[in-house]
């Protein structure tokens, strides 16, 4: 009996541990593996172990991060203090951002991280693409039209050579803790963003959502003056434009812990002063970005309360609001762009809090208009060679907000 009740107690030692990591077990030094649990997504364990979305993809071989399910294991990496090398590819016909990343031994995610791309389809002939984890890459050209020209330092007050350059889509920025690079600390670093946009002229408001400092200005008059150290805030100026092309830079500097930077602007309309056209058209947006407008209310009712151009639909509002004057709870926005495409079967996905419907050419592939917990959604179609017009509906229903749209040729 006392061998059998000492055996016993042996068996309880061997197996205590074992009880306490269901979700998380160490299996390198550094190194955990978190089960995934029913309800998670890849980007709510990223916040848990404070690592980044894309990493942990590529750690786990995972090219779609909205595919994970309850069950599968998934190393956490560790945090690397030693920045991977990198390497440029130019573009060429034929190319896509999955045969770049299978020809260099990598993701796509990887590769549109580390060059601010947020339409893993939308890349040209002669675009030059950062490959991390290849060798030193020289500083990119000028950012073609359409795209920001960012100038990274390793400090707060952008002086010397920067660490690095690369084209941003936009500047649309809620990197947290995490660093905006690989290449580039988490803290104490700063940016300037450079682009010439073409504007119908008139009266524009500018809204930047910053933390820390951040400065901007137009044709080098500076319209906005917060160099500080400060929590999350969001400023708004006014501007007059004349037609024409206006040269826009925004300089930033994070200081320390969390790093947000976000841009947008929106035509309030004619200049001061100017009279008034007997019917004034909306705003639209340019060919290279979504026309973008905000209700008030969750059924897309009324006149919006806001329409502007956005480069891509890809927003973690979190608690707030996507601009002034838009609630950060019940409210709505609707999305258009017409958007060419080869013949092929393509993979249209959507990932929301809450509701979302998605269209092609008028057909409503997706559907899913009720509130959710950032659940993600994919329907394929078949689409002829041309241009098709896509549309996305959107409504937030209380606590947080996030949206997400993309599509891949399958």
């Amino acid at each position: 009996m006392k061998k059998l009740l000492w055996a016993l107690f042996i068996l309880a030692l061997v197996l205590a541990p074992m009880s306490g990591a269901a979700l998380a077990q160490p299996v390198a030094a550094g190194e955990i593996t978190h089960i995934v649990q029913p309800g998670q997504t890849l980007f709510s364990i990223a916040r848990m172990y404070s690592v980044d979305v894309w990493t942990l993809a590529r750690a786990n071989n995972i090219v779609n991060p909205n595919r994970i399910y309850a069950g599968q294991r998934l190393v956490i990496p560790a945090k690397s203090t030693t920045p991977p090398a990198a390497n440029v590819y130019v573009v060429k016909a034929g190319d896509t951002l999955y045969s770049i990343a299978r020809l260099y031994k990598t993701t796509a995610w990887a590769i549109a991280q580390a060059n601010g791309i947020y339409d893993l389809n939308h890349i040209y002939v002669g675009q030059r693409l950062v490959i991390p984890g290849v060798a030193p890459a020289p500083t990119p050209i000028p950012a073609p039209a359409g795209q920001w020209r960012g100038a990274y330092y390793a400090n707060v007050d952008l002086s010397g050579e920067p660490l690095f350059v690369r084209n941003d889509t936009a500047v649309n920025f809620r990197w947290g803790m995490r660093s905006p690079d690989t290449r580039l600390n988490t803290d104490r670093f700063s940016v300037r963003w450079t682009r010439t946009i073409n504007f119908q002229g008139g009266l524009y408001r500018f809204t930047m959502v910053v933390d820390d400092g951040v400065r901007i200005r137009v044709d080098d008059k500076l319209v906005l003056d917060q160099w500080r150290v400060q929590a999350e805030t969001t400023y708004t100026v006014e501007v007059t434009l004349t037609p024409g092309n206006h040269l826009i830079a925004i300089e930033y500097f994070d200081e320390a812990e969390s790093a947000t930077a976000v841009f947008s602007f929106a035509r309030l309309g004619s200049a001061p002063g100017t009279p008034a056209p007997s019917a004034t058209p909306p705003a639209t947006a340019p060919t290279d970005a979504w026309r973008g407008e905000y209700f008030g209310n969750t059924d897309l009712s009324g006149k919006p309360l806001l329409t502007r151009a956005d480069s891509h639909i890809g927003f973690e509002w979190k608690l707030g609001s996507p601009a002034p004057g838009i609630p950060q709870d019940f409210f709505s926005a609707r999305w258009v762009r017409q958007i060419a495409f080869e013949k092929a079967n393509y993979a249209f996905c959507a990932m929301a809090d809450d509701g979302v419907r998605l269209y092609v050419d008028g057909a409503r592939l997706i559907d899913e208009w009720h509130p959710s917990n950032s659940l993600s959604y994919c329907v394929t179609a078949q689409l002829t060679k041309g241009l098709h017009e896509v549309q996305v509906e959107y409504f937030e229903d209380g606590g947080e907000a996030l949206i997400y749209v993309w599509w891949e040729k399958r």
